[in-house]
């Protein structure tokens, strides 16, 4: 080998170590400069979705609220609890079996009266289904009494969530219907007589009455038990979570209460390993923040709510959208930094490329920044007004009345409750479609904020029902309020309606005992409203204040 050949040798090779120096300085840089990206993105994406997972636990703690709230209601009234007490020493196993049980218990008269207001109670109530059981576990009524799914005469002493309820507490878990096969979630409550436990009174709410709970993008919510019952991507529905505990129960339970008894596993699988192996450049600190749902292979934040009061959790997998650019810039960050080390005649284009990526990856931190901003005002909005009426949601409404009770109280100020509810609205929807129906809650919240004053205040409780505070107000002025209003509803139709829509409504009005708590003055005013509807509708009814407990034979002796 020659001298100039050697040179030359020794030239390629310290060209070569020199480029080989240059590319693992420039991986370092871009590594580096990912990095912060990535912690960037994952703190204001990671915002965006922790504001989303807290937005389905609200809603989800206010829907069980509101429909465990029915039974329990019910179960105060005297026909409840008269009925069951009359019901209680019926035997499962008596001569004739189911179809002779049922057959004398729907002949007679005074369970067919029970059964038909179970059916009007569910059917303004927003519940599938509602029915009596007494000790024995034998339903003796029901809001479905005379259809084909009836479950008059049947044995559920073995239900699952009945048990708590026949020993005297309430009893609320998912399962899947026997006799509809559909997915509900059921809540029972005791009933008592006289100190007595007559039985429970057990309502349904199906599943497709909720799927508003997983409106968001890879969201869905799992049982107590570990089990998704509801997911945006259906493909989910049925899965179980790592270690659930579904899987403590014996294939007899599992059958009970799912109708299945295997369930594939949702492994929502940290990155961490893999990412040592396709993106070393991410530190484990941010790597153990990434999972994935199987098959997806997208890195997504993952959000987790428990403590529901219920059993039920919400989970939000959401995939982190900038990561496809996170990988894009830090390629092209690593061949920009080589570039820049490799030559001084690049070191121009260099500077340039890298203020350009920087300034738009500030304006992306920028609007991702408002966009959150932007979120935050949106759902603090959602959770004060209603979306479709303006009105207050059942959440904020319940907050300020509290608040005035107290104010009431300390001032020595009256204060009056009234709940309102729209006559025959599911004929409305069923009639003219869900969008008359909204335009109807809307029409009468608009005409609310007419007719009402300026200290009164109105919030939906839910469905059509609505409830409006009187502040500083005693009962006769509140009364004249409200028939203002019933009147004005009548005479002044709402030019987005049908004209066939006749929209009327019953109001149920009390006021402020000085032992009242707001449970007890919520459950008076929905006693009123009660009897209003009990009476013939398009009415008001009102129950003066008093200490004692009041029961639907003391509205009806008032009214």
């Amino acid at each position: 080998m020659n001298k100039a050949t050697s040179h030359r040798v020794i030239s390629l090779v310290s060209f070569m170590a020199a480029a080989l120096a240059c590319w693992i300085v420039a991986g370092a840089v871009a590594d580096r400069t990912a990095q912060h990206e990535l912690d960037d993105a994952m703190r204001v994406e990671g915002q965006l979705s922790s504001a989303t997972a807290d937005a389905m636990v609200q809603i989800i703690a206010s829907d069980l609220a509101m429909a465990r709230a029915i039974p329990e209601t019910l179960a105060q009234t005297r026909t409840i609890q008269h009925v069951l007490a009359q019901s209680r020493n019926y035997a499962v196993k008596r001569a004739g079996g189911e179809s002779t049980r049922r057959a004398e218990l729907l002949g007679n008269p005074e369970l067919a009266a029970t059964d038909a207001f179970l059916h009007d109670a569910q059917g303004f109530s927003g519940l599938d289904n509602l029915w009596l059981v007494n000790p024995n576990g034998l339903c003796i009524a029901s809001s479905n009494a005379r259809s084909a799914q009836s479950f008059v005469g049947l044995d559920l002493s073995t239900r699952g969530y009945l048990r708590n309820a026949l020993l005297g507490s309430f009893g609320q878990a998912y399962g899947i219907g026997r006799k509809s096969a559909e997915a509900g979630i059921f809540f029972a409550s005791p009933v008592y007589e006289d100190g007595m436990l007559v039985g429970a009174i057990v309502a349904k709410v199906g599943l497709g009455r909720l799927r508003h709970w997983v409106a968001a993008p890879g969201s869905f919510v799992a049982d107590e038990n570990g089990v998704v019952i509801m997911a945006r991507d259906s493909a989910l529905e049925g899965r179980r979570l790592p270690q659930a505990r579904i899987m403590q129960l014996s294939a007899a339970q599992r059958m009970d209460g799912y109708q299945r008894d295997t369930f594939a596993v949702l492994d929502i699988e940290p990155l961490a390993r893999r990412l040592e192996g396709n993106a070393p450049w991410v530190p484990p600190a941010l790597a153990a923040q990434l999972f994935e749902l199987p098959g997806t292979h997208v890195p997504s934040l993952y959000a987790a709510r428990g403590g529901l009061n219920s059993g039920l959790s919400a989970h939000l997998v959401e995939p982190l959208v900038s990561w496809p650019e996170l990988e894009r810039h830090r390629r092209f960050i690593k061949w920009l930094a080589f570039a820049l080390i490799s030559g001084a005649a690049l070191l121009a284009y260099v500077i340039a490329a890298s203020y350009r990526r920087e300034k738009r990856h500030h304006r992306a931190a920028r609007r991702l920044a408002a966009q959150l901003r932007a979120t935050n005002t949106l759902l603090s909005a959602e959770v004060r007004e209603d979306v479709l009426t303006g009105a207050l949601t059942r959440r904020y409404f319940l907050s300020l009345l509290r608040q005035g009770i107290e104010t009431a109280r300390a001032r020595g100020e009256p204060l009056c409750l009234a709940i309102a509810d729209l006559d025959h609205f599911k004929q409305i929807n069923d009639r003219f479609g869900h969008t008359a129906g909204d335009r109807a809650l809307e029409h009468f919240v608009a005409l609310c904020r007419d007719e009402l004053r300026g200290n009164d205040t109105i919030g939906r409780l839910g469905g059509e029902e609505f409830a409006i505070l009187f502040t500083g107000t005693p009962l006769a002025d509140s009364i004249r309020v409200a028939e203002r209003l019933r009147e004005r509803l009548k005479t002044h139709r709402s030019p987005h309606l049908p004209s066939e829509v006749l929209v009327s409504v019953s109001i149920g009005v009390t006021e402020l005992s000085p032992a009242d708590t707001l449970e007890r003055l919520l459950s008076r005013a929905d006693c009123a409203l009660y009897v209003a509807k009990s009476a013939g509708r398009d009415r008001i009814e009102a129950l003066p204040r008093d200490d004692t407990q009041t029961t639907p034979d003391d509205l009806q002796a008032v009214s």
